[in-house]
């Protein structure tokens, strides 16, 4: 029993197979209704083993999404017009056999599989549904199928059952059907279903529920073939036959091939009308098979032919046959698989055209001419002798039509349609033998000019050859091409980019100085009232008296040229890219010229050698003819295909790492992939060599990468995202595929990808800088610590100094004037003035002492600040005499460094010894306050203040203030004074602890 999710599948079964119908219905109008081409025109290519062509090919299809599909005894395989890929369903799912038996499209990209051991399946983007005998199918091999435009048809060995969208309904007597095998099932244009059974042919016409009574009858090869409404074709044991109605099928109408030898197990009859089969001798085919009339014990019908082995048929047992969408047919024999198709280039067939020199043939067709011989050769492909001709090396027609032949010996004048030498002109002596003559042009007048290499130009003219004197090297230089213009001008090509202009007795010579950049000038050509030279580097074009580079994409469209032809449609060229057309729209525009290149994907195989002269022509009824080095193809501009724009790639394969994804789902890689790869291919059954792919990973990718004919795209380290993979195929022309959906692929960040991880890091390299600042500051308090130990050092020393010598030496003279002064009398004036100046003394020595003891001060202990600044002020109190000194501190004391202790003591003391000495103050108050970032330490008293004047430029002779401001900045704070006469002085020193503690001074 099918399951739910099958259950859930009917209408988009339906829609699938309405879209085959109609698909189906327009498959015959894409073509002519008769082939215009014999089967020796077709281009055929083969494959084989050795290109990887499995074995055994039973069946073929094409869906519409252009791929190809082979069903095979070993499996399905698949096949993209390069190369061959054995298919199985992705996952765990698995098709339930392995021998094919026949294929068809549903019309939306699906396949179903009719296999030979029993069961059908639906194949699709890698997905598989089975379906068997408990799903209503008929037991057995499935041989065949057929869609009446509402619902698909399988016909087996064990029946005829139709799909309804969920399950296989059966047919029986309850449906008029009483055949147990049926050959083949088959729906005729009029949407009649004809099932071929061991009964005869059972008919059920449209709009009925049931089957009419079987017509007894042979029973058939094949399913019946028919191209558009014409005849059904009927392939039997007695062989083919048309059948003008199904109701008649059982007389013998008319055949179109008569069995004679084992039984022909294969039939096409293809969108254009042809009708192709198979026999013991190879492949059949019949362009008009209508008129055919193959008469019992006769050979094949008038207009059969014969394609074998001997030709290059890949085998000589045709297991099946197949016509493709771009209008190809596919045979698959016993040795590989053949296409025929009608290519834009044809080959005519020769028999010996090495290197074959062309000219265009009065009335239609052209002549070509080797060192073997020459021909005239028309465009149904009739090849006939010339009867006069010879194996020539240039050719040139006169103005009346006759023909000029360069042979090795001499130079030879036909008549118009080459079947009479009208005359024989020999070479002067220094030329013959002529070994190698480059081109032929006759004037209007009937002179002939010829160039040989090796021997200059020489122009022939009333029976006398001649040089023309101002031609470079008086005409012995070597030339390359001639050319003789509409206005009887000739023109003469050289090997060194010279192009040399005769007209009438005067000769013009143009080359790099005048614009032109051909190389050696190999093609002169009159095409739109311009003259075109080309050769090994590019063409170019005279404008006026100079030469204009013509620009093409792609631009070496137009490298190493051997020859050019105007037509209607453009300017022809045939060189080291192929055949090419410069379109005449894109000449006259100026610009970059788009050519068309018709290579070996077109039909046109071999190259052009640069040397290689009269190589291209434009014959009267407007075919362009081209030789290359071996072969001679045409073309005929009026029919050409436009090669056909690429279907969309399909994704095949995404690998990570080695680990296969799905590609139809959005891949999710692991973090930090390593390589990455996307397989993909277009289906081209027409064109394939000619695709070339480009693909872009967008969010990585800044611009298309070009891929070529790669079908792979590999990554390496991408980066965490996500990204969208969209491939386009382009084919020679440069049109592109429709741009698809993209495939999306996420790459999920690692660990140290994250953002959070980016942020830690951030975080991180913040608290580094911090620590470095942090340790930066450490060092350079290290070194201020050195420094001010330093300093401490040496004040201590010079303290030292000043108290063992001057300070000793200055109290032993005021010892020894006191004691003078107390020898001498009370009431000498003499003594009260010693006495006033040991009185100033005392004094000096008083402020020494000071001086020097602020030498020593030295940074408190830690906490230690209020308590050594109480210490200090008491005694300078006391010293100086003053009546009330308060002190107080606040706040939860820091251990400062000893520079900024010092600056604090020396400053408080100076403040209170001011207030003391100078202000007369009574009432001085200290505080220390220590703030959340910052120490203040405030004096304040009630003298008698100090005017502004020596606020700002303090006393004469004394520095105090100066000296307060100075060691409150180089500890790094501010000192403020706040005083006005008569109302008393605040100072105020702030000392940010930034720089001022002491924890920034250890090691």
């Amino acid at each position: 029993m099918p399951s739910d999710r099958h259950r859930r599948l009917p209408d988009l079964i339906h829609s699938l197979l309405a879209c085959l119908f109609a698909a189906c219905s327009l498959l015959p109008s894409h073509l002519p209704a008769a082939p215009a081409r014999t089967l020796d025109q077709l281009e055929h290519v083969a494959w084989t083993q050795r290109d990887g062509v499995p074995d055994n090919i039973t069946a073929m299809a094409q869906t519409t999404d252009g791929w190809m599909w082979l069903g095979t005894s070993e499996g399905l395989w698949r096949f993209d017009g390069l190369r061959f890929t054995s298919v199985q369903p992705a996952g765990a799912a698995r098709f339930p056999d392995r021998s094919v038996y026949t294929l068809q499209s549903d019309g939306a990209g699906g396949l179903w599989i009719g296999w030979m051991f029993g069961g059908i399946s639906h194949y699709h983007a890698g997905k598989v549904r089975n379906w068997g005998t408990a799903d209503g199918l008929p037991a057995g091999a499935i041989w065949s199928f057929a869609g009446d435009g509402k619902r698909l048809w399988a016909a087996g060995i064990g029946g005829l059952a139709y799909f309804d969208g969920a399950r296989w309904q059966r047919m029986g007597p309850a449906q008029g059907f009483t055949a147990r095998k049926v050959a083949s099932v088959f729906v005729h244009a009029d949407g009649t279903v004809a099932a071929f059974t061991e009964q005869g042919l059972s008919l059920r016409r449209p709009g009925r529920d049931r089957f009419e009574p079987a017509i007894p009858g042979p029973s058939t090869r094949q399913p019946p073939s028919q191209s558009g409404r014409g005849p059904v074709w009927y392939l039997e044991q007695r062989g083919i036959r048309a059948l003008d109605s199904l109701a008649g099928y059982a007389h013998a109408d008319r055949w179109v091939f008569r069995q004679r030898g084992p039984v022909s197990g294969s039939m096409l009859a293809d969108s254009s009308g042809a009708l192709w089969f198979d026999d013991v001798a190879g492949l059949l085919r019949h362009t008009d098979p209508l008129r055919a009339d193959d008469r019992p014990g006769g050979g094949y019908a008038p207009g059969t032919e014969l394609f074998t082995m001997a030709r290059g048929l890949t085998g000589n047992v045709v297991h099946c046959l197949m016509e493709d969408a771009q209008g190809n047919v596919w045979v698959a024999t016993s040795g590989g698989l053949d296409r025929f198709r009608a290519a834009n280039a044809v080959e005519a067939r020769l028999p010996t055209p090495y290197r074959a020199r062309l000219l265009a043939a009065a009335g239609g067709g052209v002549f070509i001419a080797d060192g073997n011989g020459s021909w005239r050769i028309e465009g149904d492909g009739t090849v006939r002798a010339l009867p006069a001709g010879a194996g020539a090396q240039a050719m040139a027609a006169a103005q009346d039509g006759t023909i000029w032949q360069a042979t090795k010996d001499a130079l030879r004048h036909l008549s118009a349609d080459g079947s009479r030498l009208l005359a024989e002109v020999a070479y002067p002596a220094d030329v013959a033998p002529a070994d190698n003559i480059r081109a032929v042009a006759v004037e209007r007048g009937g002179a002939v000019w010829l160039v040989s290499s090796g021997r200059g130009v020489l122009r022939h003219a009333n029976g006398a050859w001649q040089r023309h004197p101002a031609l470079p090297e008086g005409g012995r230089k070597t030339p390359i091409a001639v050319l003789q213009d509409s206005r009887g001008r000739v023109w003469i090509g050289y090997e060194d980019n010279q192009v040399a202009l005769v007209e009438g007795g005067a000769v013009t010579l143009y080359g790099a100085a005048q614009g032109l950049a051909a190389g050696r000038v190999s093609v002169l050509a009159e095409y739109g009232g311009a003259i075109w030279a080309g050769g090994t580097d590019g063409l170019s074009r005279l404008s006026g008296n100079r030469f204009v580079p013509v620009r093409t994409a792609p631009a070496d469209a137009v490298a190493g040229l051997a020859g050019g032809v105007g037509a209607p449609e453009g300017l022809w060229l045939n060189g080291a890219a192929g055949l090419v057309l410069l379109p005449a729209a894109a000449l006259r525009a100026n610009g970059t010229v788009p050519a068309r290149v018709f290579d070996e994907g077109e039909g046109v195989a071999g190259r052009a050698r640069p040397l290689f002269n009269n190589s291209i022509v434009r014959a009267a009824d407007g075919r362009i003819w081209v030789s290359t080095k071996r072969r001679v193809f045409w073309l005929d501009p009026a029919a050409m295909r436009q090669e056909p724009v690429p279907a969309a790639p399909t994704l095949l394969h995404v690998t990570a790492d080695g680990r296969e994804h799905d590609p139809a789902l959005a891949v999710h890689l692991p973090p930090d992939p390593g390589r990455v790869s996307f397989r993909f291919a277009t289906p081209s059954t027409d064109m394939a060599a000619r695709i070339r792919y480009r693909y872009r990973l967008e969010g990585y990718d800044r611009a298309w990468q070009q891929a070529g004919r790669a079908t792979e795209a590999a990554y390496t380290g991408l980066p965490p995202g996500d990204f969208r993979f969209v491939v386009q195929a382009v084919n020679g022309a440069g049109a592109s595929s429709p741009p698809g959906a993209g495939l999306p692929v996420h790459v999920p960040p690692t660990v140290v990808q994250t953002v959070w991880f980016k942020l830690a890091c951030g975080a991180l390299a913040l608290l580094g800088l911090w620590g470095l600042y942090r340790y930066r500051l450490r060092l350079h308090a290290r070194r201020l610590l050195a420094l001010e130990r330093t300093r401490n050092a040496e004040r201590e020393r010079i303290a030292r100094e000043l108290h063992d010598t001057l300070l000793q030496s200055v109290q032993g003279l005021v010892l020894r004037v006191h004691a003078t002064t107390e020898r001498m009398p009370a009431a000498d004036p003499l003594r009260a003035s010693l006495a006033a100046t040991l009185e100033r003394a005392d004094a000096v020595l008083a402020e020494a002492r000071d001086r020097v003891q602020g030498l020593r001060q030295t940074a408190p202990a830690a906490n230690g600040l209020p308590a050594q600044l109480a210490a200090v002020l008491a005694q300078v109190c006391e010293e100086q005499g003053a009546p009330r000194c308060g002190f107080a501190h606040t706040g939860n004391p820091r251990a400062l460094s000893a520079e900024a202790a010092h600056a604090c003591t020396s400053i408080a003391i100076e403040a209170v010894r001011n207030a003391c000495r100078h202000a007369g103050a009574r009432d001085i108050a200290v505080r220390l306050a220590y703030g959340a970032e910052e120490l203040e330490l405030s004096v304040a008293d009630d003298g008698d203040g100090i005017d502004a004047e020596m606020l700002r430029s303090g006393r004469a002779g004394h520095w105090g203030i100066a000296g307060m401001n100075e060691r409150a900045a180089e500890a790094g704070g501010v000192l403020r004074i706040r005083s006005t006469p008569g109302t008393g002085t605040t100072v105020t020193l702030s000392l940010p602890y930034a720089g001022a503690m002491a924890e920034y001074g250890r090691a």
